[in-house]
Order: C-alpha cells, then structure tokens, then sequence
C-alpha cells in the first residue's frame, strides 16, 4: 500500500523526469483519482513561485474546491487566486451556482463544458491577463468530450492548443485512462506535443 507521501514523491519525481517546456502543449493521463491533480498544482505553483502566471480551466470542480482540495497537498493555490493564478469556471454554471455567492472571485466563469465558444473566449480573457509564458492547467479534456461531439473537441483543442503555443505556455491536459475509446485517444495524443502516462 503507497502512502500518501509515497505518492505525492512519486509525482514531483514524475514532475522532474518530465522536463515540461514552454510553447507545449502536453496530455496527462490517468486513472481517476488525485494523481493528475497533484501533478498539475505541484507544477502550478513551482512555476508560480518563479514569476510566471497561471490559468486553471476547470469543467468537473468549484474553483473553490480546487484551492480547497489543494491545501492537502500542501500547496496554498487560493494564495494565489486572482493574482498570479486565474480560474476559467465552465462548472458553477452548471450546478446554478448563486452569481451573488461568487460575484467576490475573479474568475472568469462560462456556461457549461458545452459552451466551447463561451469557453474559448473566456480563455483569451485569461490569455489577456497572462500574456506570456504562462502554465495552463486545463481539468479535463475528458468532460468536453461528454458533453461534446468528439470533431468538434478536436478542432477546440487544436485552436486553443495552437493560441497556448503563440503565448509559450506550458498547458496540462488532464484526460481519464480508459474513458475513451482508442481512435478517440490516438487523435488526441496526435494533437499534443507529449503525453504522460502516470501509473
């Protein structure tokens, strides 16, 4: 049984051997479970710390549940929120949040994981504030495709991935092992610059 330092050494270590660049656009898959997660906002708030900005796309999760769920990790990403770090919430929407609950964030909050052109523009509105080489955490590729026609999500994930390029972000793709099918994952792979497979 591996325990939770275990597992959190495990990830920095796979962090490390990654050797993520600027300008790259890279798919992280997994099981379900916190490893895609802890991956993304150890890297997140590393790169933070040495000045660069963030953008946390977040179509299954409360950005507040994020920054809530990531102080178990030990990092404090609610520090960072709406300073160095800014949320594009394709999520609240969906639940039919309260706007007057989360009219004090400052995230940029779109109607739904269907929503692709709602969800592009909010991401240039982000890609506005974090102009150069920011990390992009996008949390998850796997609920576009739910609610998504599969051509579609393709053409979304190449046009956003190509404005990540222009900005030289480092972007995270979360997607779940064994949610799609294998033409689904080969194309997808196709269109990242590398891919990760965390055991």
């Amino acid at each position: 049984m591996v325990t939770e330092t275990e597992k959190i050494e495990k990830i920095e270590n796979a962090i490390e051997a990654a050797k993520l660049q600027e300008g790259e656009n890279v798919l992280l898959i997994s099981k379900p479970g916190d490893e895609k997660f802890i991956f993304g906002i150890k890297y997140l708030a590393r790169e933070v710390s040495n000045n660069r900005k963030g953008i946390y796309i977040t179509t299954d999760a409360l950005p507040s549940e994020i920054e809530k769920k990531s102080e178990k990790y030990n990092v404090k990403l609610k520090e960072y929120t709406g300073n160095s770090v800014f949320f594009v919430d394709s999520y609240s929407w969906t639940l039919g949040e309260d706007r007057e609950k989360i009219s004090d964030r400052k995230d940029i909050v779109v109607p739904g994981p269907s929503a692709l052109n709602d969800l592009s523009i909010g991401i240039s509105q982000a890609l506005k504030i974090c102009v150069e080489r920011p990390v992009i955490i996008f949390h998850s590729v796997s609920t576009l495709f739910l609610y998504n026609d599969p051509e579609i999500t393709f053409r979304f994930l190449q046009i956003i991935g190509a404005r990540f390029k222009i900005n030289d972000a480092t972007s995270i793709f979360f997607c779940e092992e064994n949610m799609h099918d294998e033409k689904l994952m080969t194309t997808l792979k196709h269109l990242m610059d590398k891919c990760i497979e965390l055991e």
